[in-house]
């Protein structure tokens, strides 16, 4: 039986998130680290893909005023919304953990271990391919990853109190069209594990169902740990390029 590492790095910025991001990967690629299990949390966060304007994608004024800071992902997809009533976790792989290259059946195997995590907390969940986890039809997790060489990034999200308006005004597609009718279609397509939960389990719970769930699908145990040294200096590096108006793709 292997074992893998439980770290959870708090509430963060989003640079500071993502530049973990590219430091947790590269050890894990390096092999300096073990296969890890890392939650984490946004500060309010408007994230453009990769290769998107965020002027184009985001309603800049709106997060201006209400603090949302933006930011580029290292990986592509759409403009997203985050913030602190959104627990995220993320798993740093190999291959051989998962035993296939093929993302889709990655996705089924651990989205199934997530819909199981959110069952042991009182939750009928259920996994929706190709990659989210819902509950009765509306998404509580939604979910995505990378191979990169023989390491794998594999990112979810978990709603616990989230507020769906704020992230529609956020984003430019949909901020002309926030309108209370708009607003409560959205808000049917997705639910809060405080809707379904009362009281809201602590986050501690939260993650020890998650830590439960894919030591079982995977045959693993898993430990709490911390960063690394290693990982701290991949994290200072990746940290200076990202948080930087240049790398956002915004006038300084």
């Amino acid at each position: 039986m292997g074992s893998w590492r439980w770290i959870d790095t708090g509430l963060r910025r989003p640079a500071e998130n993502l530049a973990l991001n590219r430091a947790l990967l590269e050890a894990r690629q390096a092999r300096e680290i073990p296969s890890t299990l890392r939650f984490l949390r946004f500060t309010p966060s408007a994230l453009v893909g990769h290769h998107q304007d965020p002027a184009k994608e985001l309603d800049l004024a709106f997060c201006a005023g209400r603090g949302i800071a933006v930011q580029r992902r290292l990986t592509g997809g759409g403009a997203i919304y985050l913030d602190e009533n959104v627990l995220g976790w993320e798993l740093y792989l190999e291959q051989s953990d998962v035993g296939t290259p093929e993302m889709a059946a990655i996705s089924r195997r651990i989205c199934t271990a997530a819909a199981d995590a959110v069952r042991s907390l009182g939750v009928v969940a259920e996994y929706r391919a190709p990659t989210d986890v819902v509950v009765a039809g509306r998404k509580i997790s939604g979910t995505g990853g990378a191979m990169e060489g023989d390491a794998l990034l594999y990112q979810g999200t978990l709603l616990l109190d989230f507020d769906v308006e704020v992230m529609l005004r956020a984003l430019a597609a949909t901020a002309s069209r926030v309108t209370p009718e708009f607003v409560a279609a959205a808000r049917r397509s997705v639910v809060n594990l405080r809707e379904l939960v009362s009281p809201l389990p602590p986050l501690a719970a939260v993650e020890a169902a998650f830590a439960t769930a894919f030591a079982r699908a995977f045959g693993v145990t898993i430990e709490r740990g911390e960063l690394s040294a290693a990982e701290l200096v991949r994290y200072t590096a990746a940290l200076a390029e990202i948080d930087t108006a240049a790398w956002i793709g915004l006038a300084a």
